[in-house]
C-alpha cells in the first residue's frame, strides 16, 4: 500500500472516530438533559395536581385561578394550565379561553407516559384529578400546555455549548493537517508521531480555556437541573419527590440492618388564615422562617422535606421515642414565638404525628397512612402537640373510616329518618312547635343513637347533603301537618359547615319554595359557638334569611360564650336554655338566680325563652313561676315519630279545651 493510500485511509479513520465519538457523547448528553426535564416536570405537574384537589376539596376555587398563575409564572417550561371536567365544561383556568376541540388526543400525553423520546414532540401533559363534592368523586383532567419551544431551545443551546468547541478544535487540526503536509512521503510512525504532538503543541491556548469554560459551565447546569429536580424551590428543603425516595431507602435500610427511625409529619395551625389576612407572598416568607427554624433544631443525620402546602415531613434516626417527643416538643415551642415579616407579628402552630419504624409499619404507604392518622388526632386533641400513633389510634381511626362509609351509604340507602320532639307553651299547655331530629335505623346494628353519629357528621361527612335532607324532610312534614290542621313552628338545627356553604341560601329558598312553605313557621337552630365563632360571616348570613321572614333560635344557651350582649345585635328571636340549668332546680324550689337572670334579661331584649331537657314536674312549675315562655323535655314527650306526634298534638289540644271550658 502506497503512503498516499495509508495517509487517506487513516484520515478516513480519524474522522469516522471523531464522529463516532461525538454521536455517542450528543445522544447521551441529549437523553440526560432530557431526562432532568422530565423528572422536573413530572414533580411539578403532580405537586400542582395535588395543590389542586386540595384547594377544589376545600371549595377554595376562588383561589384556583390565582393558584394557577402563579405556577404558570414560575415555570418558564409551562405556557397554561387548564382544569376542566371529563364532560367538557371548565372549572377554572389560566386564561379564559376553552375550546374542547383544542386538546387533541395526538398531541395529549397522559403524566405517566412521559418519556424522553416524547418530550420535545408533545402540545400537552394531561394529569387526572379526583375532587370530592356532594360526597361524591368527580372526576377532572388538568391540561398543561408545554412550551416545546423552551425545551427545544433549552436543549439546543445545551447541546451546541458542548460540542461547538470539540468542533473548531478538530476543523482546525483539520486545517493544520492541509496546510502542514503537503507532500505524503512520510513514514506512517512519523505522521502519527507528529499528529500526537500537535495536539498538545500547536493547538491555541484559546479553544482549551474554551473548552475548560464549557466543562465548568456543564457542571453548573447539571447541578442546577439536580436542584430542581429534588429540591423545594421555595425554602430550600427536599421536595416530596426527594423526601420521599429518602424515606423508601431508609426503609431498606432498616430491614437490612434490624434498626429503627422515626417520621414525624408536620402541619401549620391555621396557615390558611395567614394566606387570607396577609397574603401569600407573607405566607411564603413565612414558610421560609419555620422551614430555617425546623433545619436548625434537627440534627444533620436527620432530613427533611416539604410535602406540599405546609406540611412537612422529617426523618429522625438513632434515638429513642422519649427523646424524639422531647426533641418535637421543643420545635413547637420554638415555632410558637412570634414571627416578624414586613412588620407584621404572626404567630402559628403545628400539629405533628410521628411514627416509629418498623414498630409502626414497614413499607412507606403504611407509615404514611399511620403518621397521618397520628397528626390528625394531634389537631382533634388541640393543636400545637406531638402524638405518637399507637394500635388504638389506628382502630378508632378504622373505626371512623367505616362510620363514614355507613353514613354514605345510608344516606343513598334512606336508612335515617326524622322524629319530632314536641316543644309546649308553659302556660297554655299546648304544642306550639317541633324540633325535628334525625334518627338512624342501621340494618345490621339497630338503632344507632345520634351521639355515636352526629358529632361525626359535623366534622363533615356528608353535612351539607344530610342538611339539606334533613330542611326538605322537614319541610314536608310541615306541609303535611297543615293539611291536617297541625300548624306549628317547624325547629330545623343547623350545621355551621352546612351554612358555609356558597350555596346554602340559594338551595334552603329553593327547598322553601318548592313545598310552598311559610318561611315565618320555620326556625332554624344554631349553636352559640356557630355564632359567636364565626360572627361576621354567620351574621351575614342570618340577617339575609331574617330579611326574607326567617326565624332563628340559639341552642343550648349557657354552654359556651352565654352573653346576652351579643344576642341583643342578632336577629335570634328566641333562646334554648342548656339542660345543665335546668338540672339545678330542686323540689324545694330554691332560687337558681343565673337561671332567673337568664329568663329575665332575655325577655328585657324581646328574646323568648325554652327550657330544655326538663323531666320533672317541679321543674315545670319553678320554670313557670319565673317566667319562662316554652318547655322541650321528657316531662311532656320524647322525640316522636310523624304519626305518634299527630296523635300527642291532638291529644294536648283536648286537654286543652278542657282547662278552658
Amino acid at each position: 500500500m502506497s503512503f498516499k493510500k495509508l495517509n487517506l485511509a487513516l484520515m478516513v479513520m480519524f474522522v469516522g472516530f471523531f464522529a463516532l465519538t461525538m454521536f455517542l457523547h450528543y445522544t447521551q448528553t441529549l437523553r440526560h438533559i432530557h431526562t432532568i426535564m422530565i423528572d422536573n416536570l413530572r414533580a411539578s405537574i403532580t405537586d400542582m395536581k395535588f395543590d389542586i384537589e386540595a384547594i377544589v376539596n376545600n371549595h377554595e376555587t376562588i383561589n384556583l385561578k390565582a393558584y394557577l398563575d402563579r405556577q404558570k409564572a414560575g415555570s418558564q417550561m409551562v405556557k397554561d394550565i387548564y382544569v376542566v371536567k371529563k364532560d367538557g365544561p371548565l372549572l377554572r383556568t389560566s386564561d379564559y379561553l376553552y375550546d374542547k376541540s383544542y386538546f387533541k388526543e395526538d398531541n395529549v400525553v397522559y403524566l405517566r407516559q412521559l418519556s424522553t423520546e416524547n418530550i420535545s414532540d408533545i402540545e400537552f401533559i394531561c394529569a387526572d384529578l379526583n375532587v370530592i363534592a356532594h360526597d361524591r368523586i368527580i372526576h377532572y383532567m388538568m391540561y398543561v400546555k408545554i412550551d416545546n419551544q423552551y425545551i427545544v431551545d433549552s436543549v439546543v443551546e445545551r447541546i451546541v455549548a458542548q460540542i461547538i468547541y470539540p468542533v473548531l478544535f478538530f476543523l482546525g487540526i483539520v486545517i493544520f493537517y492541509f496546510l502542514y503536509i503537503k507532500r505524503m512521503i512520510m513514514k506512517p510512525i512519523m505522521i502519527l508521531d507528529d499528529f500526537l504532538r500537535g495536539i498538545v503543541q500547536k493547538i491555541p491556548k484559546f479553544y482549551i480555556f474554551e473548552f475548560n469554560n464549557l466543562s465548568q459551565n456543564l457542571q453548573n447546569n447539571l447541578k442546577e437541573l439536580k436542584e430542581l429536580a429534588y429540591f423545594d424551590t421555595l425554602i430550600g428543603v427536599y421536595n416530596r419527590k426527594a423526601i420521599e425516595e429518602i424515606l423508601e431507602k431508609k426503609i431498606i435500610e432498616t430491614k437490612r440492618d434490624k434498626g429503627s427511625f422515626a417520621v414525624a409529619m408536620i402541619d401549620l395551625d391555621h396557615f390558611k388564615k395567614v394566606n387570607d389576612s396577609h397574603g401569600h407572598h407573607i405566607g411564603d416568607l413565612l414558610l421560609k422562617e419555620i422551614a430555617e427554624v425546623l433545619q436548625s433544631e434537627i440534627r444533620i443525620i436527620d432530613e427533611i422535606g416539604r410535602l406540599g402546602g405546609d406540611e412537612f415531613l422529617i426523618i429522625i434516626d438513632c434515638m429513642d421515642t422519649a427523646d424524639i417527643s422531647i426533641k418535637l416538643q421543643q420545635i413547637i415551642e420554638k415555632v410558637k414565638e412570634p414571627f416578624i415579616i414586613d412588620g407584621h407579628h404572626i404567630r402559628i402552630g403545628m400539629s405533628i404525628g410521628a411514627v416509629m419504624c418498623p414498630e409502626d409499619g414497614s413499607d412507606m404507604t403504611t407509615l404514611r397512612r399511620h403518621v397521618d392518622m397520628a397528626m390528625y388526632q394531634a389537631k382533634h386533641e388541640g393543636r400545637n402537640r406531638v402524638v405518637f400513633f399507637s394500635k388504638e389510634l389506628g382502630m378508632k381511626v378504622e373505626s371512623e373510616i367505616q362510620l363514614e362509609k355507613d353514613i354514605r351509604y345510608a344516606l343513598e340507602r334512606n336508612e335515617f329518618h326524622l322524629n319530632y320532639q314536641p316543644i309546649i307553651e308553659i302556660n297554655s299547655g299546648k304544642v306550639v312547635a317541633s324540633e325535628a331530629l334525625i334518627r338512624w335505623e342501621h340494618p345490621e346494628r339497630g338503632t344507632i343513637f345520634p351521639t355515636e353519629f352526629i358529632p361525626f357528621i359535623e366534622k363533615g361527612c356528608c353535612v351539607k347533603d344530610i342538611g339539606v335532607w334533613v330542611f326538605d324532610q322537614a319541610c314536608n312534614q310541615q306541609k303535611e301537618w297543615i293539611k291536617k290542621g297541625i300548624d306549628i313552628n317547624m325547629s330545623i338545627n343547623l350545621s355551621v359547615k352546612h351554612m358555609h356553604a356558597s350555596d346554602f341560601y340559594d338551595v334552603i329558598h329553593a327547598i322553601i319554595k318548592k313545598h310552598d312553605t311559610d318561611i315565618k313557621k320555620i326556625s332554624l337552630e344554631i349553636t352559640e359557638y356557630t355564632l359567636m365563632e364565626y360572627r361576621e360571616t354567620t351574621m351575614n348570613v342570618l340577617n339575609k334569611m331574617q330579611h326574607d321572614g326567617m326565624n332563628f333560635r340559639l341552642d343550648d344557651f349557657g354552654t359556651g360564650y352565654s352573653s346576652l350582649t351579643y344576642l341583643k345585635d342578632t336577629p335570634i328571636s328566641s333562646i334554648k336554655i342548656d339542660k345543665s340549668f335546668i338540672d339545678e332546680i330542686t323540689p324545694d324550689k330554691k332560687p337558681v338566680h343565673l337561671l332567673n337572670a337568664i329568663i329575665n334579661l332575655s325577655h328585657a331584649i324581646d328574646v323568648t325563652t325554652i327550657a330544655e331537657g326538663v323531666e320533672e314536674e317541679y321543674q315545670v312549675e319553678y320554670l313557670r313561676e319565673i317566667g319562662c315562655d316554652m318547655i322541650q323535655g321528657f316531662y311532656y314527650s320524647k322525640a316522636l315519630d310523624s304519626d305518634a306526634f299527630e296523635s300527642y298534638y291532638w291529644f294536648r289540644e283536648s286537654v286543652y279545651e278542657r282547662s278552658i271550658l
